[in-house]
């Protein structure tokens, strides 16, 4: 059977003498025929068929990189017949993505994978990044990089509320030239500080930033996000710092992100961080800030008192400690030598944690329990779960020294779980976290009492928790209950989705970054920014899987015991 191009050059007598040409002039029936003499010939389905098959039957729908690949080498084959240019071709959004992404990673990589199969080159792909409004121009918090955010949200047509979150992380200390910025960067000085007009300008700034020690050591990140699924964050500003922060300087930089927020009409309604002592005192003294609005759940019965300041043009803003960091500070309590964690006449230890460790059958892994990794995910989630919860109390093996521990690890993982679950209601999450709340202010007042006794035996100092994994687990009760009293009041018309509240979006931003650069400067940061942004999209729309996976989910929901539980009526 000729080609279709070649029809006009065969002579029409051949198709005269051939019945069966005449009838393979159908589309349809040259496609069956194709099929019947592929199989005759090769007593099997050859290896396209079999793909087309699949494709037909929706096997590629979930596989949109695949399908817009196969649609570029379409295009090619296409082109090549017709012996046309490979240039400007129509690529899906899927694909993009995909080939931002690598190229991010490792630009070597995407050569070889173009070289090879088909893509974009690394020219294009920069200067979509260039087109992109992620470049910072400006590392301070100011109105221009809120101003980003603010168009992101009204091109969507959202006016509803936002979450900022920050936190610190570690530098390769070393200074760069930033010709966007035009100045020196990686240094604590202020950008005018650092700006050079002139080559000559260039060695007496370095010296001046030596000579002051301001080389910096750690960055402070912020980020703003609308809390929905699928909706990448946009950083409002990266402060580079020696480490040695105050909660007077991180409370001054959250007023300005307040203060702006008011400018643009954003209605930030929570701060969030890790807990570390001077992000989580400055989110103290932020709540006591004086505004002459308060939003406020009270019962004077129970001694409850929470209470959120209300600022004008913003609304109600609350601050929130990150729920996973809070699992992790609970986990080292538990191997912290230096305290015996008393519950009554039970106790809470490593020991315990140990031995149930070296079970055959064990939920832990050694390694989340010798010489482990205070700051591991996975192995606090793993301490948390419920498979671990059933393990404590097995009949088999349970005695009344782990009495303690179960009931430590039920009530900080029903804490937890009130954040991180997606399937309960808002009023289980309120009985969750009032559970804990009430169960740590008793024991609390418990040990107290006990010390006044037995001075020499109990204290607070010996026997419970340290103070700021106190106030951090106590807060994480307070902030949700105002989550859900706010967004009854000002947001009813949006979700709450409590686990998007803290500062993990951060500590997700610092791991990409790490993904392309593990021991980056601040000039690379600012390099990596719009790379980093481009991936988070590519990431958050659910077609792109991650190259490096966080190790845990969320928690899922611990135990069903019956505890008494206070009842909160909205």
């Amino acid at each position: 059977m000729p080609k279709p191009e070649n029809r006009h050059f065969t002579p029409k007598t051949y198709f005269k003498s051939n019945p069966l040409l005449k009838f393979l002039e159908n589309l349809d029936i040259r496609e069956l025929w194709t099929s019947v003499s592929y199989t005759n010939r090769n007593d099997t389905i050859p290896f396209w068929l079999k793909l087309a098959e699949k494709g037909l039957n929706g096997a590629f729908e979930s596989k949109s990189t695949f399908k817009g690949l196969c649609e570029i080498m379409m295009q090619i084959a296409q082109r090549e017949d017709h012996n046309k240019g490979v240039q400007n071709f129509n690529y899906s959004e899927d694909i993009t993505n995909f080939m931002a992404v690598l190229s991010s990673l490792s630009p070597r990589a995407y050569e070889f994978f173009r070289t090879n199969l088909a893509g974009q080159s690394l020219r294009n792909i920069r200067l979509l990044r260039k087109k992109s409004e992620e470049h910072i121009l400006d590392t301070s918090i100011c109105l221009e990089n809120m101003a980003r955010f603010k168009r992101l949200a009204d091109s969507m047509n959202y006016n509803g509320p936002v979450i900022a979150m920050t936190d610190n992380t570690k530098l390769r200390p070393r200074l760069g030239y930033s010709a966007s910025l035009g100045c020196i960067v990686g240094s604590t000085f202020s950008l005018n500080q650092a700006r050079v007009n002139d080559y000559n300008e260039v060695n007496t700034v370095i010296q001046n930033m030596v000579a002051n020690k301001a080389i910096a050591k750690q960055v402070r990140l912020y980020l703003l996000q609308i809390p929905l699924p699928k909706f990448p964050p946009v950083v409002i500003g990266l402060i580079p710092n020696n480490g040695n922060e105050t909660s007077a300087q991180i409370l001054k930089m959250h007023e300005e992100v307040l203060e702006i927020a008011r400018q643009l009409s954003i209605h930030i309604v929570s701060v969030g961080s890790d807990g570390a002592i001077s992000e989580f005192n400055a989110q103290k003294h932020l709540m006591a800030k004086n505004t002459g609005l308060t939003k406020s759940f009270n019962d004077p019965l129970y001694n409850v008192n929470f209470t959120c300041p209300i600022f004008p043009g913003v609304g109600p803003v609350i601050r929130v400690s990150d729920s996973l960091h809070a699992r992790k500070s609970a986990r080292n309590a538990l191997f912290s030598g230096a305290r015996l964690l008393t519950l009554g006449h039970y106790t809470a230890t490593y020991i315990q944690i140990l031995d149930l460790c070296e079970q055959a059958d064990s939920v832990l892994y050694r390694k989340d329990v010798i010489n482990c990794d205070r700051q591991d995910d996975g192995a606090s989630y793993r301490l948390f779960c419920s498979s671990f919860l059933n393990q404590v109390m097995n009949p088999d093996t349970s005695e009344n020294i782990r009495y303690g521990l179960f009931i430590y690890l039920f009530v900080i993982g029903e804490l937890i779980d009130a954040y991180q679950n997606r399937t309960i209601s808002h009023l289980e999450r309120a009985r969750m976290v009032m559970m804990a709340y009430f169960f740590l202010t008793i024991w609390k007042s418990y040990i107290r009492s006990v010390a006044l006794n037995n001075p020499n035996y109990v204290s607070l100092e010996k026997n419970f928790l340290a103070t700021q994994t106190f106030n951090i687990l106590i807060s994480l009760a307070e902030s949700l209950i105002l989550l859900i009293v706010s967004y009854r009041d000002y947001y009813n018309s949006y979700p709450l989705l409590p686990w998007l509240h803290g500062s993990e979006g951060c500590e997700h931003f610092f791991g990409l970054c790490r993904q392309i650069n593990n021991d980056f400067t601040f000039s690379d940061l600012l390099y990596m920014v719009p790379k980093v942004s481009y991936m988070y999209k590519a990431y958050m729309t659910g077609k792109l899987n991650e190259v490096i996976k966080d190790k845990t989910s969320g928690v899922g929901k611990n135990n069903s015991i019956l505890f008494i539980l206070y009842e909160i009526k909205f």
